[in-house]
């Protein structure tokens, strides 16, 4: 990434954020959407040609901006949880997300969110289903996993593997819990863009379980196996993002 481009990223106001995404004339306007495409939309639709039509964009800006997808209105029609097209939720079933994080030590996060009783109960199916080959993605992939539980439920895992198996064994009120990887930037993309492909199908699997009650993992991941000629990439292990004060004179 161009160093200009750099600091103004980690300079940037909300309002600078806003005019960036809003406005084709901001020189940021095509890095932001550029990245959008290459790390949301297009691992999306590895597994679904129509992924953009068949879901809803919408961004958040605050101190950070994050840019993601969601399913759209017919998805939340009979489902319990809260409904984000009535109350703007965050409890939004499951989001593909691209994150601009100006304060932390890296720079972007991408990643699914997995936020509803249907969802987690979807995602639990999976993984007692799936349970050899997504957990052969996972490691592969090598999310950092979050979650709303006390720290006591997982603190006494060892791996990821037992991590997920201590979240689905007690009861999770909020039902959330998200995979992301965080990079430096955009000389990182290809990185991101390979984890991203790992999240697409599990946020398809999971719509799908959710919105049909069918399980199509097993479909997905042949997609997946195809798209990558069988050679599934193995992902560095991420760095810790923290939060860190960012000199304004950065390279």
């Amino acid at each position: 990434m161009d160093a200009r481009y750099y600091r103004i990223f980690r300079r940037a106001t909300q309002e600078e954020f806003y005019s960036s995404i809003n406005d084709p004339d901001d020189e940021l306007y095509d890095i932001l959407w550029d990245l959008f495409e290459r790390l949301v939309i297009e691992p999306g639709e590895v597994f679904d040609p129509d992924f953009s039509d068949n879901n809803q964009f919408r961004y958040n800006i605050h101190s950070s901006a994050t840019l993601e997808f969601f399913p759209d209105s017919r998805y939340f029609e009979k489902r319990i949880d809260p409904n984000p097209y009535e109350d703007d939720s965050d409890a939004a079933g499951v989001h593909l997300q691209f994150s601009i994080l100006p304060t932390m030590s890296c720079l972007f996060s991408v990643g699914l969110q997995i936020w509803g009783s249907g969802e987690r109960q979807a995602m639990r199916s999976l993984w007692t289903g799936h349970r050899r080959v997504l957990s052969t993605l996972l490691k592969r992939s090598k999310p950092m996993v979050a979650h709303r539980l006390p720290e006591k439920a997982t603190d006494s895992s060892r791996s990821l593997e037992e991590l997920l198996d201590s979240y689905f064994s007690v009861r999770d009120p909020e039902g959330f819990l998200s995979f992301h990887y965080p990079f430096a930037q955009t000389d990182e993309v290809d990185t991101a863009q390979n984890f991203m492909v790992t999240m697409a199908l599990l946020y398809h699997a999971i719509r799908a379980y959710c919105q049909d009650r069918v399980d199509s993992f097993d479909e997905g991941y042949q997609y997946m196996k195809k798209f990558y000629c069988g050679q599934i990439p193995d992902l560095p292990v991420p760095l810790p993002c923290v939060e860190v004060a960012i000199a304004t004179d950065a390279d």
